[in-house]
Order: structure tokens, then C-alpha cells, then sequence
């Protein structure tokens, strides 16, 4: 098999998705920002409300991800019919889910209470929860609309949907956030930022049930219909999108675990920190993108029992992620003090933020290695040991490890999130390990019981 048509396959797949994503980054980015101008009660109930609805969303929408590696086998195997029937079934899951999220949300008092803020911030979060939950259930039915999309091969249809819903993100934030007197409406701070979002995300859940029936290359697979729930099929999403959903969980956790057992180092280690994990956010995206394409790249080959060419499109898939990876933590090494810098203007913060992105340059690559062994294993459908692989590695290791090391004394006293850092990238290669192993007993186990001649034989 030549490479440069799956190559241009493959960037073809991962450049709208990784648009897409940074475009759904950017939203917190600009809630942030038009959040600071307001006063540091508002950006403190934007920083908790927006903590707590990340590990509810994500650990939720991640549930639907499933709906990727089946549709895409459905796709290789040419079962047309049975991709409308996954997606509608996924759409049943994202009302389910949808409806369990918009009521875990809606406790606002006891989130405001647990974070344990101030009166007057508390306040400001369970406002910000309370629209945070009214948009739960339309931003589920855009994510399995995006799954369908990628597993497809057509991802720019949500990218042109989540980059219009950006261009009307700031200025609706600023009617909604500072008010506007002429039309008396009333500025509602940092709520103002999570209402905007439910408008958008109701108005993009609007826009993709709409191209679901009206887009030419979706018509053929009569997305929309009835919702009566079918067993097998959601047995199937259920059985692959919660150890998914449970991964994210875990990762998503760990990680917001991190600022908080640092909190009592002071400012300046939460400030470093902070930097730091707004930087793994963006480089992050870029192996995301790379992991969902050969995922459903592969998965469609392996669909079509095409399972040489599916090894050889992972192989393709890794390669061009990791030297991605490699290329980005060169730039992270060489340019930490200027992007340190770029962020702090505290000398203190600057110096040990710079340390921190040293250690994410390595830590982002064995990242991209283990997120791309995860994403191949889901294209064979396999979710579930990947999951307890990351409880033992990311929660035992990662949390645990670099907890012990920062307050065990037995390696000095620490100030900062160095140890956790540490932890981390022994965390990441331990996972990408066990993944590995994992993935090449799988790829022994398909070749074994699906004999192929190698392409070009």
C-alpha cells in the first residue's frame, strides 16, 4: 500500500476535527477572558463553576464516543442501514445522559457548598450552574452528531458549525455578561458566559438535526427517526462509551486533582500550574485529532476485514502523530521561557512555569504514545481493560505517585507541582506500555483468525 493517499487520508480527517476542537477551546478561553474584565468574584465562579461542569460534561459526552469505531466498521463493511440505527440509538443516549447530567448540575447548592467558596463566589457558581445544566442535553446531541460525522469521513459538516458558533460567542457574551441598558437587559456576569452557551449549543444542536436531513452525504443513512431503544445497539454503545466515559473521568480528575492537593504551595505554585495545563489543553488537541482519524480510519478497513491494510494505516497513524508530538516538545523545550513569560509577569510564577513546561514536553510525547494505542484498540472495539489500565497508571501513579512524592518528605520538601509532573510522565510511559502490549496481542489475535495476503501480493 503506498502512503501518501492514506497519509492525505488521514490529515484530510484530522485537520477539521482538530479545527473543531480548538474552536470548543477557544469558548472558555473568551469566557475567561470577558469574565476578568468583570472583577475576581465573577472570574473565581466562572474558574469552580466551569471546573465542576467539565468533569460532569466530559465524563458524559465521552459515553457517546462509542458511536466512532461502530459506525466507522459499519462504513468498511458497506451496512448502511445499520449506521442510521447507531446514531439514532446514540441520540437516544445523549437524552438519557442528557437528562441525568441536566439534574446532577442542577444541585447547584450542593456543588457551591462542596467547592467550599466564599458566600459571594458560591453565589456566582450555582448561577453558573444553573444554565450550565439547561445545556447539557443539546451540546450531547452536537457531540454524537460529531461522532457520526468523523466516523463517516465527514467532519467538516460540525467544524463549520462549531467555528459559526464561535464568531457570535463574543458578542453575545457581552450583552449577556455586561448587559445592555437600551434593551434593558440586565448584566448577568459570569452567568451571563454559561447562558450564552446553552443558546449556542441549543442553536447548534438545531443546526445539525437540520443537516442530518437536508446534507447529500447523509442522506443515505436516514439518520433521523424513531427512538425506540434497541437493545443489541445500545447494549453495544453502552458496552464501549462508559469504560470510555470512566477514562475521561479519570483523566479529566486526576488532573483538576492536581490544583487543588498544590493549593496549600501558595499562589505562585497554582499560578505555574495553571500555565502549564492551559498549554497540555492546546498541544493535547493536536494528538487527539491524529488519534481519532486512525482510529476511524482503521476501523473502517478492519469493518471491510481489510486487516493488513487496517495495521498498516495504525503504523501511518502513530508515526505521524509521534513525530508531530516530537516536533512540539522540541518547541515546548526550546521556547519555555518565552511562553512562560508570555503568561506571567511575576518573575516567581515565570521561573517555575517554565520548569513545568520543560517537564510537558516530555510528558506530552509518552501522552500521544499512550493516546494512540488507546484510540487503535477502540477502532477493534476494545474499551474496557484500556480503562482499568488508566485507574492503575493515571489515578495509582500519576495522583497517587506524585502526591506521595510532594508530602512524603522522603525526596525533600517541594513548593510547586514538580513531583506531580514527575509522577505524570512515568504515569503516561507505564500506560503506554500496558496499551502497547495490549495492542499487539490484539493485532496477533485479528491476523490469526482473519489470514490475509499483504497488499501488492
Amino acid at each position: 500500500m503506498q502512503t501518501s493517499a492514506p497519509l492525505k487520508q488521514l490529515l484530510k480527517l484530522a485537520g477539521p476535527v482538530l479545527v473543531s476542537q480548538l474552536a470548543v477551546m477557544a469558548n472558555g478561553v473568551i469566557d475567561t477572558v470577558m469574565a476578568g474584565q468583570l472583577s475576581s468574584t465573577e472570574l473565581a465562579g466562572l474558574g469552580l463553576g466551569t471546573s465542576i461542569y467539565i468533569i460532569a460534561y466530559v465524563s458524559l459526552l465521552s459515553v457517546l464516543l462509542g458511536l466512532s469505531p461502530i459506525v466507522a466498521q459499519h462504513v468498511g463493511a458497506g451496512r448502511i442501514d445499520a449506521i442510521g440505527l447507531a446514531f439514532r440509538q446514540s441520540l437516544l443516549l445523549a437524552l438519557i445522559l442528557g437528562v441525568i447530567g441536566t439534574l446532577v448540575l442542577s444541585q447547584t447548592r450542593f456543588w457551591s457548598q462542596l467547592s467550599g467558596a466564599p458566600l459571594d463566589v458560591a453565589q456566582k457558581v450555582e448561577a453558573y450552574l444553573f444554565w450550565c445544566a439547561l445545556g447539557v442535553i443539546p451540546a450531547l446531541i452536537v457531540r454524537a452528531f460529531s461522532a457520526l460525522c468523523t466516523a463517516v469521513s465527514r467532519p467538516r459538516l460540525v467544524m463549520w458549525v462549531n467555528l459559526a458558533s464561535l464568531c457570535f460567542k463574543v458578542p453575545l457574551n457581552a450583552v449577556l455578561m455586561y448587559g445592555w441598558g437600551d434593551f434593558g437587559i440586565d448584566a448577568m456576569g459570569a452567568a451571563g458566559a454559561a447562558c450564552s452557551s446553552c443558546i449556542l449549543a441549543l442553536a447548534s444542536a438545531i443546526a445539525v438535526l437540520g443537516l442530518a436531513t437536508i446534507d447529500q452525504g447523509l442522506k443515505r443513512y436516514r439518520l433521523l427517526g424513531s427512538l425506540r431503544p434497541d437493545r443489541k445497539q445500545l447494549s453495544e454503545l453502552l458496552r464501549l462509551g462508559l469504560p470510555i466515559g470512566g477514562t475521561a473521568f479519570i483523566d479529566v480528575s486526576a488532573f483538576a486533582s492536581i490544583a487543588l492537593l498544590i493549593a496549600p504551595f501558595g499562589a505562585a505554585a497554582s499560578a505555574s500550574q495553571q500555565i502549564a495545563s492551559s498549554l497540555t489543553g492546546v498541544v493535547y488537541m493536536f494528538s487527539l485529532s491524529l488519534a481519532n482519524a486512525t482510529m476511524v480510519l482503521t476501523a473502517q478497513r478492519l469493518g471491510a476485514e481489510r486487516v493488513h491494510e487496517a495495521r498498516e494505516m495504525a503504523r501511518l497513524g502513530m508515526t505521524t502523530a509521534m513525530t508531530t508530538a516530537a516536533f512540539m516538545a522540541v518547541c515546548l523545550f526550546v521556547g519555555k521561557d518565552t511562553l512562560a513569560r508570555a503568561y506571567a509577569t511575576d518573575p516567581a510564577v515565570a521561573e517555575t512555569a517554565a520548569l513545568l513546561i520543560a517537564w510537558l514536553a516530555i510528558h506530552q510525547w509518552l501522552d500521544s504514545l499512550q493516546l494512540q494505542y488507546a484510540f487503535v484498540l477502540r477502532a477493534h472495539k476494545i474499551a474496557s481493560l484500556p480503562f482499568w489500565i488508566y485507574v492503575a497508571c493515571l489515578w495509582g501513579i500519576g495522583l497517587g505517585g506524585g502526591a506521595w512524592l510532594s508530602f512524603s518528605g522522603w525526596f525533600g520538601s517541594f513548593n510547586d507541582a514538580r513531583a506531580f509532573w514527575w509522577a505524570g510522565v512515568i504515569a503516561c510511559a507505564a500506560a503506554s506500555i500496558g496499551l502497547g502490549m495490549l495492542a499487539q496481542q490484539t493485532w496477533r489475535r485479528v491476523l490469526a483468525t482473519c489470514p490475509q495476503s499483504p497488499p501488492g501480493h
